[in-house]
């Protein structure tokens, strides 16, 4: 994110699905948590580019640390 680029920034939502209540949205750049996707936060005015779903977002974080923890030689503990 960074202090300079604060207001000309480009982020994408994140979507998080409830069970029992509305969809909430969650920006990138900032971390605020909204009920509707707009085009920029109402908060820091990113731009946003789209939405991507939760568990994609975990599943690619996931993927990056398996990665990184392949090239250190470190070995996850799953259990």
């Amino acid at each position: 994110m960074g202090l300079f680029n604060f207001f000309n920034s480009e982020g994408h939502w994140v979507r998080s699905t409830h069970f029992f209540g509305s969809d909430t949205f969650e920006c990138s750049e900032c971390g605020r948590t909204f009920k509707s996707a707009t085009l920029e936060c109402p908060r820091c005015r990113s731009k946003m580019r789209g939405t991507i779903d939760d568990w994609d977002l975990l599943m690619r974080r996931e993927a990056l640390e398996e990665d990184l923890d392949e090239y250190e030689g470190i070995e996850d503990a799953d259990f």
